[in-house]
């Protein structure tokens, strides 16, 4: 059963009656108006929530950060750029069931006190935006709180997926990274507290104040966009902690042959390949593998090329780096370069090379881009084309 989305499948966005017949809004954002910031908070810390853009920074910590900070003012800003290579599980949620996350943003603008909330969208998603439009007017109709939720349609660029990239694009400056501190959460945009949560983060608040925290726990619900060499790609809804093989399965399994290695975490998260498909997926385990969960799960089948998806992701950092960063221009460019010039049949000491490059170039950007894309290459090299170096 569906508890994000609707269980009933939509060829429409829900509307407000059909949410509110299950439950939308008189159970949870009724519950959490009796409560205080405080204990919001405190109920979300307790559920283990965590972001579902990619970073899974604790989400009740982050608005701690926020609430902390004595200010008139502070701005709750919604990640609706879904760029990452491979997801579409966010768009679909502003798609298909706006008022479950029009519920989140309420319930978590209640929890830091927010006086501004800026919802910043990829203008790409037109029938996101239009479903959106239509559910924060009916939602006003009905009373609710909803008038202050500002709208913003992006064009959006993959490094404005970091929050604080986001907020510079929001503010009319270029989307480029801000070295912390300051974090946003102390001074964000206009200088004010900000938090900054992912689409899905805010649709899955409401099942916590619907069902309670030993509930959330036990079920804890996530959604994963599984694409590529599956027969039946599309945005799943699985417990944390599911294995990757139960996924794969429930996807129908491979469309070729079979399927050789998967991104748990879209270009972001390094390959898993078949000898870890029994693994769970969450947060520690892997973490342990050396990759991580992120916005989409993407299947490369057996007659693919892992070298050529490999140059094709390096290809893609060097290409989106933001230039604001001398070093990270340079780093990706020299990484997809390398990787491309050795080629696909590397000798011991062509991978101790790349390596060792990759190494050079780690932990040395204004923010994780060059760290994400060396740490990407360097895994390549070791675990796709020599396992056992």
């Amino acid at each position: 059963m569906s508890f994000i989305m609707s269980s009933e499948p939509l060829d429409s966005p829900e509307l407000y009656a059909q949410y509110h017949d299950r439950g939308g809004y008189h159970v949870a954002w009724t519950r959490v108006k009796q409560m205080s910031p405080v204990e919001v908070r405190q109920t979300v810390l307790a559920a283990g929530l965590r972001g579902r853009g990619g970073a899974a920074f604790p989400t009740a910590k982050k608005w701690e950060l926020a609430a902390s900070v004595d200010s008139p003012t502070r701005v709750l800003i919604v990640n609706g750029a879904e760029g990452e290579p491979g997801s579409f599980k966010d768009r679909t949620l502003m798609t298909v069931s706006p008022h479950r996350l029009i519920e989140g943003i309420l319930i978590a603008s209640h929890a830091i006190g927010a006086t501004e909330i800026i919802f910043y969208i990829n203008d790409q998603f037109g029938d996101s935006i239009r479903s959106l439009e239509t559910a924060l007017k009916e939602a006003s109709c009905q009373g609710l709180p909803t008038d202050r939720i500002q709208l913003r349609p992006e064009t959006h660029t993959y490094i404005a997926g970091e929050e604080t990239a986001l907020i510079n694009a929001l503010m009319g400056r270029p989307p480029q990274p801000w070295h912390k501190p300051p974090y946003p959460t102390t001074q964000g945009y206009l200088g004010l507290p900000t938090v900054v949560n992912n689409v899905e983060t805010l649709a899955v608040l409401p099942l916590i104040f619907e069902k309670g925290v030993p509930w959330f726990i036990k079920h804890h619900p996530m959604l994963f966009s599984v694409s590529g060499d599956v027969k039946n790609p599309g945005v799943y809804e699985m417990p944390l902690g599911t294995t990757l093989d139960h996924l794969l399965r429930s996807a129908g399994g491979p469309s070729q042959a079979g399927i050789q290695a998967v991104l748990p975490g879209g270009f972001s998260m390094p390959w898993l390949t078949a000898e870890h498909f029994n693994a769970n997926l969450d947060y520690e385990t892997m973490r342990h593998l050396g990759t991580g969960l992120g916005a989409s799960v993407i299947v490369l089948g057996s007659e693919r090329s892992l070298y050529d998806q490999s140059c094709d992701i390096a290809q893609f950092f060097a290409r989106e780096s933001c230039g604001k960063c001398p070093l990270c221009v340079r780093g990706t460019r020299t990484l997809a370069e390398q990787l491309v010039l050795l080629g696909s049949n590397l000798t011991p000491g062509m991978i101790a090379d790349l390596v060792q490059t990759a190494k050079k170039f780690r932990h040395k950007g204004i923010c994780s881009y060059l760290d994400t894309a060396a740490h990407m290459v360097e895994n390549y090299a070791v675990s796709l084309v020599a396992p056992s170096v």
